[in-house]
This record gives structure tokens, C-alpha cells and sequence, in this order.
């Protein structure tokens, strides 16, 4: 695995995890972070929507996820609207997004 090799603490994007329970148990075990760009993954495709995006999974899951913006020029998202839009859909709980908010805080 990539991120074992190079010894990573922290991966850009990363939601295909999703596709492997192993994966997941290892990137949970090794406490690596995967910092996701909702609004991004949904506008390129790689998430159906904000309500079945693979960070409910993730989370779940126990694997360490931080919310991003990406490019904002293209994806026209600020930070508050990534968490907004994952909890207006149903993806996240106000408890969860706020455990992703302490993880990106440094605080957990």
C-alpha cells in the first residue's frame, strides 16, 4: 500500500477507501488522515450527491476525515457550506461534523 511505503500521515481526497473494508481498517488503525472535498468529489462525479457521500462511510468507519474546500474559483464552496451541505443532506450528524471539526483543529 502507497500510503504504508511512503509512511503518510495524511492523504488529499482519498474517499475511494470506501471500496476496501482492509483499507479502512488501516488507515483507522494508523490514525491516518484523509481530508475530503465534498463539493468537489459531488461536482466531478466522484460522489453521487452530499447525502450518500462516501465520508458517512469513512466516519463510520473510524477513519480520521478533515472537510476541505477545493479550488474555490471553480467549485464556488466555502468551508461553512461543505459542512452545511453534509448536514442538510443527512450525511453527518451536528456530533459528527463537529468531531471532523475538532480532528481539523488539531484538537482530537
Amino acid at each position: 500500500m502507497v500510503v504504508e511505503v511512503l509512511g503518510l500521515a495524511e492523504v488529499h481526497h482519498g474517499i475511494n477507501a470506501v471500496a476496501s473494508n482492509e483499507i479502512m481498517r488501516f488507515l483507522a488503525d494508523n490514525q491516518i488522515q484523509l481530508n475530503v472535498c465534498p463539493s468537489s468529489n459531488v461536482m466531478l462525479g466522484f460522489a453521487k450527491d452530499y447525502g450518500t457521500h462516501p465520508i458517512k462511510i469513512l466516519v463510520e468507519n473510524g477513519v480520521k476525515v478533515t472537510i476541505n474546500t477545493d479550488d474555490l474559483l471553480i467549485f464556488d464552496s466555502s468551508i461553512e457550506n461543505e459542512y452545511l451541505r453534509l448536514y442538510q443532506s443527512g450525511a453527518l450528524t451536528a456530533e459528527q461534523l463537529d468531531e471532523i471539526r475538532k480532528v481539523g483543529l488539531g484538537e482530537k
